[in-house]
């Protein structure tokens, strides 16, 4: 039986300079370029076989003979330009420079749409949002015709385009005398989880078109949760709320979704199995191995489904909390308590999830939003407290902080324990079951029910 060749070893001339590359089947040669600096421009430059003929950048590795020998042409008169790290390295500065630019006026445009919508005339409403949906588009599609397999997590560029769309839908609504707000945020989230469905479409990365296939089923979800809010007539406290609650369960569902393998890749079902559960059962087909390509995109599409999933719901709800606790002084004890119990079981639930991660940007998101929360409720507890309710809350942070001091030490010393270990997963199994019953106390849905019955 002869071996499998899982990689071309494939050489690149660019003037003086020869690059000898390895490469995985599924990788084209424009992503090959891209990896060692050069960006061809279409038209303008091309590559070339030994014999003089054309090849096309799109052409994936595995169409090549292994040890080709390709050699970078430009056709235009002059000097060759200078290609190198310093280059690339300026490039993509600039570019995150860019998506952070794009993130803030994102940020600012949806400030004012939806905290002060009267500033704007709804002419400059209307145009707003066209301008902003478009640039969204444009660049989106830009960007997912441009990326690279090495380079679809790109979560920075994500957050500012689907950003750019949340401010699109959330300008477009115009300053309303009533629940302008939650049509806001409805509409914001609609159009966010519809650029993003288009851009999955096009995508052609495995991680890139996972991540926003995740982001626009959870924008969906969350636009779902703010459309019933608005058809009850309830505050945006109560979406708030909601969005906040679901997080935990969101968050452990992702992780059940990540792995997509068929089911002939565990069993060989038609050797071990002899009696069908049915007389219709379909046995399903064998898989007698997968290669170096088909685990990279395996991977591929489990880490943007994951990242993209855990940003998109940790920013929501550091955005949505500050709304779900408009104060801690409410006149229903069940919407107070409900309150406080959503606090509890979300910060535990982040907390105790984010030890199973160990990528830094899947383990410090979850703190960071759980840390936020803890500052909305500090300054709610501000707001309304009393000198002797000021007194408790600092004694209870006083002692919290002393039994996280001592718990450091022996965790700095790299000691672990198992039932310590089982004793969180207990505590984060009940703050994930109790999180949503607690934010629809929150959102006051007794009183909804209330209403329901006696209608």
């Amino acid at each position: 039986m002869g071996t499998v060749t899982e990689r071309r070893r494939v050489a690149i001339v660019d003037g003086a300079t020869r690059h000898d590359l390895s490469l995985p089947f599924d990788v084209t040669l424009t992503d090959a370029l891209t990896s060692i600096g050069i960006r061809p421009h279409v038209g303008r430059e091309v590559l070339v076989e030994p014999d003089g003929r054309e090849v096309s950048t799109l052409m994936r590795a595995e169409d090549l003979e292994d040890g080709a020998v390709l050699a970078f042409v430009d056709l235009t008169p002059g000097p060759p330009r200078r290609r190198g790290g310093l280059r690339g390295r300026a490039d993509r500065s600039d570019a995150a420079a860019a998506w952070w630019t794009v993130l803030a006026v994102a940020a600012l445009l949806a400030g004012v749409s939806l905290l002060a919508p009267e500033v704007l005339p709804p002419v400059a409403h209307t145009w707003l949002a066209v301008i902003a949906a478009v640039g969204s588009l444009a660049a989106g599609l830009q960007y997912v015709l441009r990326a690279s397999a090495d380079r679809s997590g790109a979560t920075p560029t994500l957050v500012a385009l689907l950003a750019l769309a949340f401010a699109a839908g959330a300008t477009a609504v115009p300053a309303l005398p009533a629940a302008a707000d939650v049509l806001g945020v409805f509409a914001g989230l609609l159009t966010a989880a519809v650029i993003a469905g288009v851009l999955g479409l096009i995508a052609r990365p495995a991680g890139l078109h996972a991540a926003l296939t995740a982001s626009t089923t959870l924008l969906l979800v969350l636009a779902g949760v703010w459309g019933l809010t608005l058809l009850l007539g309830l505050p945006a406290a109560s979406a708030a709320a909601v969005t906040v609650g679901l997080t935990p369960v969101a968050l452990r569902a992702l992780l059940s979704t990540l792995m997509e393998v068929p089911p002939g890749l565990f069993i060989d079902y038609a050797r071990y199995q002899s009696t069908r559960w049915s007389v219709r059962q379909q046995l399903p087909a064998e898989v007698h191995g997968i290669g170096a390509a088909d685990a990279r995109r395996l991977v591929a599409r489990s880490t943007g489904r994951l990242v993209a999933g855990t940003v998109v719901l940790c920013v929501a709800t550091a955005l949505s909390i500050p709304a779900a606790l408009p104060g801690l002084d409410g006149s229903d004890p069940l919407v107070l308590a409900g309150r406080i119990a959503l606090v509890i079981t979300t910060v535990l639930a982040l907390l105790l999830g984010a030890r199973r991660f160990s990528t830094p940007l899947l383990r410090w998101l979850p703190r960071s939003t759980a840390a936020v929360i803890l500052l909305v409720v500090a300054f709610a507890a501000v707001r309304v407290g009393d000198a002797g309710g000021l007194t408790l809350a600092a004694g209870v942070c006083l002692v919290a902080g002393a039994a996280v001091a001592f718990a450091v030490v022996p965790a700095g010393r790299g000691a672990r324990s198992l039932f310590w270990s089982r004793l969180g997963d207990a505590f984060e199994w009940i703050a994930i079951a109790l999180s949503l019953p607690a934010a629809l106390l929150a959102a006051d849905a007794v009183d909804v029910l209330r209403g329901m019955m006696a209608a």
